[in-house]
């Protein structure tokens, strides 16, 4: 096989990717036909509205915050869906877990998407948001969280990849326990010796995303601070298709149900070469 045919090391790696899983990772989606897919969260929503419950909500706490308001979160990603009860959702609830026999294995399915999203399809964040970061956060275990104080092993698993890009890391204080479905700024605070740090892109990333309330509090503290643009990326979208069934329909329910797993960039969703 010539040198142009042999597949590049981040083609491997999304074959790999995909070859482990395939089949439990479907990809997140930001519209559909119907109208009952959230285009900021990819979540389920009423077809009349134009966001789902939560982040309509968040939207109005956000903008209560202050004359003029605070905006948030100016581009939010994913990777996969984790529906509740099933494999990715395991893997998103076990990872973390160090008591969990299966964490180490879980936490290989971790740094395949983040692999993926940072380092594989990392240029992609500038061509799709318009500039690239200048600092990343993880963000740490709030008061109201039994990790509390301790280093989230989401840092350790995403900081060799982020070691690419140059750029530093944001350090974020915990200043409280959250409050589900609402917006603090509060919550959260930059750590002394990240205030002095270029905030005019910083790239949030987060390992699972249910209400949005715990990073979109976070961009919200950012924005104080005054970052210019923030995007945000997350492992998994946590979906619960049982909820969605009885309150939006089987219909939708099954939208959700038949979709699988793409090869694509998790950033402009289209194939291309890498």
């Amino acid at each position: 096989m010539s040198d142009l045919m042999r597949p590049s090391a981040y083609q491997r790696l999304e074959l790999a990717k995909a070859a482990r899983m395939g089949s439990y990772a479907p990809c997140v989606i930001y519209s559909s036909t119907q109208n009952h897919v959230c285009p900021l969260c990819g979540g389920p929503k009423n077809a009349s509205y134009a966001l789902c419950l939560a982040c309509d909500a968040e939207a109005q706490q956000a903008r209560a915050l202050r004359p003029g308001g605070v905006s948030l979160a100016d581009t939010v990603r994913f990777g996969h869906y984790a529906c509740k009860g099933e494999q990715m959702y395991r893997v998103m609830q076990g990872y973390k877990n160090a008591t969990n026999p299966a964490a180490a294995e879980y936490q290989t399915d971790i740094k395949y998407i983040a692999a993926d999203a940072l380092a594989v399809h990392y240029p992609c964040i500038g061509r799709f948001t318009g500039s690239m970061p200048t600092a990343w956060a993880t963000i740490p275990s709030t008061q109201s969280s039994r990790n509390y104080g301790k280093r989230h092993i989401l840092t350790d698993l995403v900081a060799p990849f982020m070691a690419h890009s140059k750029i530093p890391q944001l350090h974020l204080n915990a200043n409280a326990g959250k409050v589900h479905n609402r917006i603090n700024p509060q919550i959260f605070s930059l750590a002394p010796e990240s205030q002095h740090l270029d905030l005019a892109h910083v790239l949030l990333i987060e390992d699972s995303w249910a209400s949005g309330a715990t990073v979109q509090s976070v961009a919200g503290m950012l924005r104080l601070h005054g970052a210019a643009y923030i995007t945000v990326y997350c492992m998994a979208r946590i979906i619960d298709l049982s909820w969605i069934e009885r309150s939006l329909g089987k219909n939708v329910a099954d939208g959700y149900r038949q979709l699988t797993y793409q090869n694509r960039c998790p950033w402009s969703l289209d194939h291309h070469f890498v």
